[in-house]
């Protein structure tokens, strides 16, 4: 399964189109953690599933979450802007929000910073123990300004295999 992953568009849902006419293979899914909601309208033409968190920016829409927790190729998926977990200074408390709820992959967003860490079976966050690697993926922000590196992400999803990557716009 191959998801293309944008958040932090604000204002420049063009950019996250272009990013998808450049793909070789058209994405199964896309993930937007938030912060740009008005700028989903950018993939309507593509007919690929979208699914979206709100941001701080975004403010409380009908008919959209915070966080969404998603079951992809065997893995469950923590999908969420990441302002509610003070991503900003640490990603503690949203990897131990990912471990209470049985995630093993968190996306989140808002730092505006690509960001990719690995939690080790049997680490502990809290009173539960790892069983299954942790994964806490940041695309950085799409619609950041022209000198600040705009990027997205990609994951594969393949059985046991996890794997990301950071592409620039």
């Amino acid at each position: 399964m191959e998801i293309l992953i944008f958040s932090d568009s604000h204002g420049r849902g063009e950019r996250m189109a272009a990013v998808v006419r450049r793909q070789i293979k058209k994405p199964d899914e896309i993930l937007f953690a938030g912060d740009g909601w008005q700028d989903l309208a950018a993939f309507d033409p593509f007919r690929i599933p979208v699914q979206a968190v709100t941001g701080n920016c975004d403010g409380d829409l009908p008919g959209m979450l915070p966080t969404l927790l998603l079951e992809r190729a065997g893995h469950r998926i923590m999908l969420t802007h990441g302002h509610r977990f003070g991503v900003k200074s640490s990603v503690i408390t949203i990897a131990a929000e990912a471990a209470r709820v049985g995630a093993d992959i968190v996306i989140f967003g808002h730092t505006h910073e690509p960001y990719l860490e690995s939690f080790p079976v049997g680490e502990k966050f809290g009173s539960v123990t790892l069983a299954r690697p942790l994964y806490l993926f940041n695309p950085g922000s799409i619609g950041t300004y022209d000198w600040d590196a705009p990027s997205f992400g990609t994951l594969s999803l393949n059985g046991d295999t996890v794997l990301f990557s950071h592409g620039a716009y």
